[in-house]
């Protein structure tokens, strides 16, 4: 396996956990905090989506990101459907673009420092893996339910 393989296949098991978090969730429930913060599994998969965009459409393609808000509050019109429709968009997206430059010592410059494809991807890996770490507590907290 490629370190580019290897990089995906962990943000592909990420992603994967972070939407089983809302499997079986009324709308309610899912927008429903259990932390002081406010913090939700709607309004985490609404900024993973945003994450995506961010640093693979954005930083990594140079492009405007396309979807996702950084936000945790989840606009009452917008169904978990949509919202996990639209971050695997997000992700197929960053799939492609990653694999279309396909080597993750591709440099790309982000502030004016000169970084690499790996570290973009790490940085997605990092936010998915600690944003994936709420989603199980909160879903805990919700129904009791905990595992991958």
């Amino acid at each position: 396996m490629s370190e580019l393989d290897a990089l995906l296949a962990t943000l592909h098991g990420l992603r994967t956990s972070a939407l089983d978090k809302l499997a079986g969730l009324s709308e309610a429930d899912a927008r429903r905090s259990t932390v002081p913060s406010g913090t939700n599994l709607a309004g985490l998969i609404q900024h993973l989506t945003f994450v995506e965009a961010k640093w693979i459409e954005q930083i990594v393609a140079g492009r405007k990101p396309s979807r996702g808000k950084r936000s945790m509050q989840v606009d009452p019109v917008v169904s978990l459907r949509a919202l996990r429709a639209d971050y695997r968009a997000a992700c197929e997206a960053s799939d492609v673009i990653i694999r279309e430059i396909g080597d993750p010592t591709a440099p790309l410059t982000h502030n004016g420092k000169t970084r690499d494809l790996r570290w973009a991807i790490l940085a997605v890996i990092t936010e998915t893996a600690q944003h994936t770490g709420h989603a199980d507590i909160i879903r805990e907290q919700l129904d009791g339910k905990t595992g991958r």
